[in-house]
């Protein structure tokens, strides 16, 4: 009788400063040798071998090659905060997956692996075990975080952990059994793999299934463009069940500078890479420019809406380029400050600016540079002035300063912020000043109520400013000076009557600041007003509300011409803004390049 074929695995191991990691694990020998040969090409590691293991873990070398290059150290990052896990099935959660990508960020980067994956790998799990400089830091600094919530000394909870490892390999190593699902999202997607799941297992290994699914289906995504691509194939629009889990998984993979930067393909400096992740999150990439197809796919998925993860990540890399040390362009002082504008103006939002205290905090650190006269950074005051003239409501720049007094940069300056809370409080007229359109007064009550609460501003005070907000009864009611006593006048009769921006397209009116304090044009379908103009951008201008003025700025590669009634025509530029009195007109497109332009028509009534 012939005995059975002995079934193999082929492990490609690669070496840095004598430290191994497997970057792969092959059922073909062939596929295997072709590996190792791709990572020879690459000279970034100083031995990469090619190991036969049998079922039973024993281990024959079939290839190896030692190179000059290499040794970087591996080592941990520093974190303040740790997601708990009660056991090994909750490691696979979320929480537990992002807590694991920021620990262990540049294993992560130089792997090209996320969690979701490598959880459910055995071979990797048990090199990674004997990696010095990460395995038994990164125990610690999660049982140093996680003690005190269990209310237990930090050696037993790093018992636990370890118990948690030891039990983690051992599902990887019998992973086998989840092969079914496997399948099942190839076929029917998550939907049919979630019905699959919890008609056949308990719920608490429902995020185990998922992500053991995506790991299979990821096996060859060698880097991070194809990670990208090969989850947002899955991705069904309309679906919030598919799409939460997309969300959570295209976190893992762009929370991260090395997946950012190999995302965003060329870009000539950091602020144009700023720019392409701004775009990104609100997903109006411009397709005509460098950028990477799986870039592109992920503006277009994000603008379908639900990727709340990936959103937040996103202004996590554009915050840790703005407070950064780095130039923001390559041409000078100049063009630092009016890249930063832009930057600044594409993060305002209707409460403030996107990315909440840390984004707050941050913007005024650059800003000081930015905005500085040579070797000499901008009085903080100045800074926080100008951020919050950049704003075009009462809310936004209420929102900045409470966001910048609830960070630690802010906290110095507290004085100073309060007495500006106080201020801007003081000036607003009308309940509509606090909400924007879309937002109810409820919402932006219980928002400012909250921020008041938790900036640091004294209760006091803070409370005055609760009660202040919650007794805005409707739009025509005024709110006094806090210094006086809480009165309400009645504006029945007359009526103070607020200038409008009148934009006209194609028989199509907007009125600002009756539909907001912002209004786009641009090919996107999400703009106010969509243009068909080959060459336009897809968000290619923008009016709005600033302070008490309306401006257009031009935010395209191409410009856009501004033709006032009164004045001189001009060509605006990416960044650049102007202020707009009395009527006129907006030009996109060109005639020399065969098409036809879009006139919009604006007219600011008083």
């Amino acid at each position: 009788m012939i005995p059975p074929k002995r079934a193999y695995r082929y492990e490609v191991v690669v070496e840095l400063g004598g430290r191994p990691n497997i970057d792969g694990v092959f059922d073909d020998e062939k596929l295997a040798m072709e590996r190792a040969k791709y990572l020879l090409t690459l000279a970034k590691y100083q031995i990469i071998r090619v190991v036969k293991v049998n079922k039973d873990g024993k281990e024959e070398t079939l290839f190896e090659k030692a190179i000059a290059g290499g040794g970087k150290v591996t080592t941990i990052s520093h974190i303040e905060e740790a997601a708990f896990c009660k056991d090994v099935l909750e490691v696979f959660s979320f929480p537990s997956r992002m807590t694991l990508l920021r620990l262990f960020r540049a294993y992560c980067d130089e792997q090209t692996v996320i969690p979701a994956e490598q959880l459910h790998r055995y071979f990797p799990l048990r090199y990674f075990e004997r990696e010095a400089t990460l395995f038994n830091p990164g125990i610690s600094r999660l049982a140093t975080l996680q003690a005190p919530v269990a209310g237990i000394k930090v050696f037993d909870r790093q018992d636990q952990i370890l118990r948690m490892f030891k039990e983690l390999k051992d599902l990887a190593q019998n992973a086998d059994a989840l092969k079914p699902f496997d399948g099942t999202l190839l076929q029917l997607g998550v939907a049919g793999l979630l019905s699959q799941a919890r008609n056949d297992r308990p719920a608490e290994e429902l995020d185990r299934i998922v992500t053991h699914a995506f790991a299979s289906a990821l096996e060859d995504a060698r880097d991070w463009g194809e990670k990208l691509s090969g989850i947002l194939r899955f991705h069904v629009e309309g679906d919030p069940e598919t799409v939460a889990i997309i969300d959570q998984l295209l976190c893992e993979t762009v929370d991260g500078r090395e997946p950012a930067k190999a995302l965003i393909g060329y870009a000539p400096d950091l602020a144009t890479a700023l720019q392409a992740l701004l775009a990104t999150l609100r997903g109006d990439l411009d397709d005509r420019l460098p950028h990477t197809e799986p870039l592109l796919d992920l503006s277009n998925a994000v603008a379908t809406g639900g990727f709340t993860h990936v959103r937040e990540a996103l202004l996590r890399r554009v915050r840790g380029g703005i407070e950064g040390k780095n130039p923001l362009t390559r041409l000078g002082a100049a063009a630092d400050a009016k890249a930063f504008q832009t930057i600044v103006d594409q993060l305002a939002a209707f409460d403030g600016f996107m990315g909440g205290p840390e984004m707050a905090a941050a913007l005024m650190k650059r800003a000081k540079i930015a905005w500085g006269a040579e070797h000499r950074d901008m009085p903080f005051d100045e800074a926080v002035m100008r951020l919050s003239n950049r704003l075009g409501s009462a809310a936004a720049r209420i929102g900045f300063l409470l966001d910048l007094a609830a960070s630690e940069f802010g906290r110095r300056r507290m004085t100073y912020l309060v007495e500006q809370v106080a201020n801007m409080f003081a000036r607003v007229r009308s309940a509509r000043e606090l909400a924007p359109a879309g937002a109810s007064l409820d919402e932006v009550r219980a928002g400012l109520g909250h921020r008041l609460r938790n900036a640091g501003i004294p209760r006091l005070l803070a409370d005055g400013l609760v009660a202040k907000v919650a007794a805005i009864p409707d739009e025509e009611r005024v709110i006094v000076p806090l210094i006086q006593e809480e009165v309400t006048v009645d504006l029945s009769t007359p009526k103070v009557v607020e200038p409008k921006l009148v934009v006209n397209f194609k028989g199509r009116r907007h009125v600002l600041p009756d539909e907001g304090t912002e209004l786009f044009v641009g090919r996107s379908r999400d703009c106010h007003v969509m243009i068909e103009v080959p060459s336009a951008s897809r968000r290619h201008a923008r009016f709005a509300v600033e302070g008490v003025n309306f401006v257009v700025s031009d935010l395209s590669r191409n410009g856009t011409r501004l033709i006032p009634e009164e004045g001189e025509a001009r060509v605006l530029m990416n960044g650049e803004t102007a202020v707009l009195s009395g009527k006129g007109e907006i030009v996109i497109g060109s005639k020399d390049a065969g098409e036809k332009p879009a006139t919009i028509h604006w007219e600011v009534r008083r």
